[in-house]
């Protein structure tokens, strides 16, 4: 695989107007199921690259110039990718693709006229950086751009094409405070434009990050941005990648501003609710290492797993009956600015993330369920079978880790790494057979709310004594499903509730080691009838 992108990446492989932040690049794949490009429910720019996407050893069916899932459809069709050259063992040829849409519709391309006599250009700006470094962004002299004086005028123009150039060309200048100025007026009047390259709402959230970071001082850009985002959630309902990619986000702004514990929930919610999922492994990591953080200061961290609040007129927080639409994480903990937002505002926003998952998380275990299917029928392809198991290591390895120092959660990391690249490469079975936990583990059932079944599971790093037990909203015990010894492992048990009204349970697990040590943990779940 030449070039991967995961979790809502934006990749840049194209030119701003004249000037060249991208594309110039010459990606050559081997292997009977190569990818020159790959990406996963993320997106990428090619349009006049003057990229070279060569495969050397091509298999019909399993290799790709580009393949994978963008993130949510453009509205424009076709897509402009012109500007490029395709290649099979360094011989022109058309543009061998298999691109969809998260929907799962393929992606309708206009990639003529290709482009294969490339010549990189001459002309060049050099910025200064400071400390001895420098950085170079070639350009063609004329074009849509103008002169090199125009590099500045750019940004006047207010085109969301014209204001990603501009983006582009600024963050590699370091001007952050006019890549804040563009990604505002983008995020702000641009969301809904039809563009050549599909969704760059995350891109632009990423870099409205990293600029907001680097001028930060006493927490007031990262304060302003954290609202911007909730507001971007609060007015965007049904723009489910936008929604996911704020909330993220958000939580990236809580640690900035020392927020640890609240900013640990977020990421584990984004966890729970992505199963399957690059995000879900990011997340793992960022709350890794937002542990550190917490260690560092000699505190400890809490996950809060309550649902929907409301604020009464003093604006303390009320805890709303509980509904099955509002089953959503909660943190106490979480700041909101009062003064920009109302209760019911600040209500809607936890809603809206949590429609965002649910739908997301449908949608990945759909995804799999059919897989499953294909695999068990024997329909599957080897592409298939692969992203099957790849789906299925990313939920056993994305799971929250705690490490004691940073040469551990590196490691960690690396691993996690190691598992992913190598799926494929065995058996299914085989593969999940030698996966052995890392961390004590507690499932959210599934599925959840249920009627009458759900499974429950959980992972064991050790051999340990185990207890699995089921409550009613009273505290009585109504069903023991483990109480034994266990091998390390994972562990799935189905919970029957034929008998039992509707209503919430809570199932508790509890595992002590040999050596005494305990782990508890406890999760709600609700019976509908």
């Amino acid at each position: 695989i030449g070039i991967q992108g995961y979790a809502q990446s934006n990749m840049s492989l194209a030119n701003s107007g004249i000037y060249y932040t991208g594309g110039l690049n010459v990606i050559t794949s081997k292997g009977t199921d190569s990818k020159c490009l790959l990406v996963h429910k993320s997106n990428f720019d090619i349009y006049k690259g003057e990229n070279i996407f060569n495969l050397n050893n091509y298999q019909f069916g399993n290799t790709f110039h580009l393949t994978g899932w963008l993130t949510e459809n453009s509205g424009n069709e076709p897509v402009d990718v012109y500007g490029n050259c395709y290649q099979i063992s360094s011989n022109n040829t058309n543009a061998v693709h298999n691109v969809k849409w998260r929907s799962g519709t393929p992606v309708i391309y206009n990639f003529e006229p290709y482009s294969c006599e490339i010549i990189k250009p001459e002309e060049k700006l050099v910025f200064d950086l400071e400390n001895g470094m420098n950085d170079t962004i070639y350009y063609k002299p004329g074009g849509s751009g103008g002169s090199i004086s125009n590099i500045q005028s750019i940004t006047e123009i207010s085109s969301a094409e014209s204001l990603m150039d501009s983006i582009n060309i600024n963050t590699r200048k370091r001007n952050y405070n006019k890549v804040i100025t563009n990604c505002q007026d983008y995020l702000s009047n641009h969301l809904n434009d039809s563009s050549n390259t599909g969704d760059q709402s995350s891109g632009i959230i990423s870099k409205l990050f990293l600029a907001s970071s680097r001028l930060d001082v006493a927490g007031n850009k990262i304060t302003d941005l954290k609202t911007l985002l909730e507001n971007l959630i609060l007015n965007n309902s049904e723009n489910e990648s936008l929604i996911k990619s704020a909330f993220y986000y958000i939580q990236k702004c809580k640690v900035k501003l020392g927020e640890y514990e609240s900013a640990m929930t977020g990421f584990q919610q984004i966890m729970d609710q992505n199963p399957y999922s690059y995000e879900s492994l990011t997340a793992s990591w960022d709350y890794a290492a937002t542990s550190l953080l917490i260690q560092g200061q000699g505190g400890g961290e809490s996950s809060y797993k309550l649902r929907v609040t409301s604020y009464d007129d003093k604006n303390e927080m009320v805890v709303d009956d509980f509904e099955q639409s509002q089953i959503l994480y909660d943190d106490p903990k979480e700041k909101y600015d009062k003064y920009i937002f109302t209760k019911e505002d600040r209500k809607e926003i936890k809603t809206n993330v949590f429609k965002s998952f649910e739908t997301g998380r449908d949608k990945e275990i759909e995804i799999v369920k059919t897989l499953e299917k294909k695999v068990s029928e024997g329909n599957a392809n080897e592409n298939e079978k692969k992203e099957l198991e790849t789906k299925k290591i990313l939920k056993e390895i994305a799971k929250p880790k705690k490490p004691i120092n940073i040469s551990e959660h590196i490691n960690n990391v690396s691993s996690d790494i190691n598992k992913i690249t190598d799926a494929g490469k065995g058996s299914l079975e085989n593969k999940n057979a030698n996966i052995v936990p890392e961390v004590y583990y507690l499932s959210q059932n599934y599925p959840n709310p249920f009627n009458p079944s759900t499974r429950i599971s959980f992972d064991l790093p050790v051999d340990s004594k185990v207890k699995l037990i089921v409550y009613d909203m009273l505290g009585r015990e109504v069903k023991s499903m483990v109480n034994t010894q266990l091998y390390t492992g994972r562990y799935e048990f189905q919970f029957e509730g034929s008998n039992f009204s509707s209503g919430i349970y809570f199932y508790r697990m509890e595992a002590v080691d040999n050596s005494g040590k305990k782990f508890v943990q406890t999760k709600r779940m609700v019976l509908v009838k």
